[in-house]
């Protein structure tokens, strides 16, 4: 077993200018970037290689003074002024891209993981997106592998395991696990729920990811005929779901396969060796020949903008980087070649305030289309559901505008005239 070390020794041991590739989400190695980004200003040419993180990001602070590089295919909240100043290099990848795209990218990986077991196993618990990719292209690179030990880390059942024995150094973890907290609910959600519950088929596979919508609709899934599977990401609903008995294991395998848990203590504790939640990575669970063997695979995805031709804006909007592209086109492929598969963009027609709609006339000049109007099922809003598959752009932007706040429909029927 490496020693156990301070993390500021451990921080010491890598690279100069070393590409520092991250667990993400509730696996956020916060202790050990907390301590990069305070050596950052004696270690120049660093750069942090992330997805989505979550916690406190003191480290940011490193960034923002020019000694510490951010490289992500997520622009998670906390980095989004960093962003805004060109400060960020935003990597518009899809989630499924990752893994077979590390080698070569980086050379170091920092890791959080539960205590060792007597064999000196870890876990990587919630999070199996690209981490033992990463620890793969580093190690074959001869590259540092730091991890830090939190003994609240779930140990989760699937691909997950590290050996001890792979650790350049440990430290023990001196801040707490990177949580989640659910979106409160609230009747606008509640009523894009129902809708997209009517268009679900018996007995489906579903893939959700996070936030106000999708949160909603994994609380509405106990009623789905023949019960649901979770593929994707897993929240705190999915403990409801277990303990109620609405999710069915499947010829795919058990109810629920994430490649990231994201929620709250509570979920950490449910999911710790619970063989009912499987945690895989993106090169099996985003691989659309996967899905696409899955029976009535349905990918739900929430969106920043929808325009009135069908085109979804997942990344940016008002020319600003608010989030990625996430396996939302991994997963709609997948849908796409699924028996039965449906794809569904699940959004409110409007901001909380009602002032800012988000179906427009079109994408702004420079915003990403992250999703082709062509890859479109229907989009599902509180005010009903616009069926986009086989409809003309003429249908779309009637279908499109039927689902608008009412507020602002006769704003994008004249835009939609004069275009």
């Amino acid at each position: 077993m490496p020693s156990i070390v301070t993390p500021d020794a451990a921080v010491r041991l890598l690279p100069d200018r070393a590409r520092v590739l991250t667990s993400p989400a509730c696996a956020t190695p916060a202790t050990l970037l907390a301590a990069l980004g305070r050596l950052a200003p004696e270690r120049p040419g660093a750069t942090v290689v992330t997805g989505m993180l979550l916690g406190p990001l003191p480290w940011l602070d490193a960034v923002a003074a020019g000694h510490l590089g951010l490289r992500t295919w997520h622009v998670s909240g906390a980095a989004r002024r960093l962003a805004d100043r060109g400060q960020v290099d935003y990597v518009p990848y899809r989630l499924g891209d990752i893994p077979a795209a590390l080698p070569g990218m980086v050379d170091s990986l920092l890791v959080r993981v539960s205590p060792p077991d007597r064999s000196g196993r870890c876990s990587i618990g919630p999070s199996g997106s690209y981490t033992l990719a990463g620890l793969r292209a580093v190690k074959a690179a001869g590259g540092i592998v730091l991890a830090e030990i939190d003994p609240a880390l779930p140990r989760t059942t699937g691909d997950t395991l590290l050996s001890v024995d792979e650790c350049t150094a440990m430290v023990e973890a001196d801040l707490p696990t990177s949580l989640h907290r659910p979106a409160e609910r609230d009747e606008v959600n509640d009523r894009i729920a129902d809708n997209v519950l009517g268009l679900l088929p018996d007995a489906p596979t579903v893939q959700l990811g996070i936030g106000a919508v999708p949160e909603a609709v994994t609380a509405s899934l106990g009623a789905v005929r023949g019960g649901a599977r979770l593929v994707g990401m897993a929240g705190d609903g999915v403990i409801d779901l277990l303990e109620g008995g609405a999710l069915r294991r499947g010829r795919e395998g058990p109810p629920v396969v994430a490649v990231e848990i994201i929620g709250t203590a509570a979920l950490m504790a449910h999911v710790d060796r619970n063989p009912d939640v499987e945690v895989a990575s993106s090169e099996v669970v985003h691989n659309p020949r996967w899905t696409g063997d899955i029976d009535r695979f349905v990918s739900i995805n929430s969106a920043l903008e929808v325009d009135l031709t069908g085109q979804v804006a997942l990344e940016a909007a008002g020319g600003r980087s608010l989030s990625g592209l996430g396996g939302a086109v991994d997963f709609f492929e997948g849908a796409h070649r699924a028996p039965g598969g449906l794809r569904i963009v699940a959004l409110r027609a409007a901001d909380g305030t009602g002032t800012v709609t988000k179906i427009v006339p079109r994408l702004a000049a420079g915003t990403p289309v992250s999703l082709p109007r062509h890859a479109v099922d229907a989009v599902v809003t509180e005010h009903g559901v616009a069926w986009l598959r086989g409809a003309s752009i003429r249908e779309r932007i009637d279908a499109l505008l039927a689902v608008a706040a009412p507020a602002w429909r006769d704003t994008l029927a004249a835009a939609a005239g004069a275009t």
